[in-house]
């Protein structure tokens, strides 16, 4: 009973998202969390509250009522003193604030450089990690490759900073997608060293979906869509886009499913087919406005919220 809580942040956290959805770990963590407030072991109970933030984040969840919940785990961390966990957390907070539209985000908590500045003071590389994948995700929201390009060579291997956990996953499947959508806009030299480190990166999410990772599907399917737009394989890409959409749907990654909409319907307009570039940017903005991201259903991009 007395390592309770952390064993279930170290088995859900580091082991179970490599086969299992990220939604049955949701009542483990907030087992976890009580267990370790029950046997005193707050280091492991927050760090199950920090873990669950995280997969809420990315399995779809209203951000209007993750705000909530995430500002709630705020002052749960504040009055427990523990100021590492709660730096842990603000950049989700600030992340679900910048999709939201919410004004005067940066007031209270600050802005992501003031995040990473405290997080590299503290030589707390977890965080530092977080803080640059966040911001990293927002890029691609707002299609902004140049500089989701340089902040992934800057950053270096964020899954260093994430042993075994599922963001170290999701910035593999980023890299993969940033560096075949710089790709497409290089030439030449640019062209192929891109295009070889998204390949690099995507097979690594091809193994990690072939022994059983739920989690990855649809981003695989993502990124074989843009590999194939690259390799000028329009049907492939095409077949891509279509189960891209239908697997973040069934897996409920409301972000994701607007993500590959969003592909599909830039990848359709550069083939001149306004029917089904239509279709997908119909389909982005629901999926968008259903997540909360109202910036973007308003004024058809993120990119002034992200800079």
């Amino acid at each position: 009973q007395a390592i309770k809580a952390r064993f279930i942040f170290l088995s859900e956290g580091c082991v179970m998202h490599w086969t299992a959805p990220l939604q049955s770990s949701f009542a483990p963590f907030l087992k976890g969390y009580q267990a370790g407030l029950e046997t005193g072991d707050t280091d492991s109970a927050c760090w199950c509250l920090t873990v669950r933030c995280q997969y809420l984040f990315y399995s779809g969840r209203s951000l209007e009522g993750l705000q909530r919940e995430i500002s709630t785990y705020i002052d749960i961390l504040s009055q427990l003193n523990l100021e590492s966990h709660k730096q842990g957390v603000l950049p989700f907070l600030l992340a679900v604030m910048k999709l939201r539209g919410v004004d005067d985000v940066t007031q209270e908590y600050g802005d992501f450089d003031d995040m990473l500045k405290v997080a590299i003071e503290t030589g707390n590389a977890t965080n530092r990690g977080r803080i640059i994948f966040l911001q990293m995700e927002l890029l691609v929201v707002s299609k902004d490759w140049e500089r989701a390009s340089e902040m992934l060579v800057k950053a270096g291997n964020l899954r260093r900073s994430s042993p075994g956990g599922f963001l170290g996953v999701r910035f593999t499947a980023l890299d993969a997608l940033i560096s075949f959508k710089v790709a497409q806009m290089s030439t030449s030299f640019g062209r192929m060293k891109w295009k070889r480190r998204g390949i690099k990166a995507m097979r690594l999410i091809q193994s990690w979906a072939k022994k059983g990772n739920v989690n990855v599907v649809h981003l695989l399917h993502i990124i074989s869509a843009e590999l194939a737009v690259l390799e000028r394989k329009g049907k492939k890409a095409e077949d891509n886009f279509k189960s891209a959409v239908k697997v973040a749907a069934r897996n409920g990654s409301l972000q994701d499913k607007a993500m590959a909409h969003e592909l599909a319907r830039a990848y359709f307009s550069t083939q001149g087919d306004n029917f089904w570039a239509d279709f997908h940017k119909k389909g982005s903005k629901e999926a968008y406005f259903e997540w909360g991201a109202k910036v973007y259903v308003e004024d058809d991009k993120l990119g002034r919220c992200f800079k």
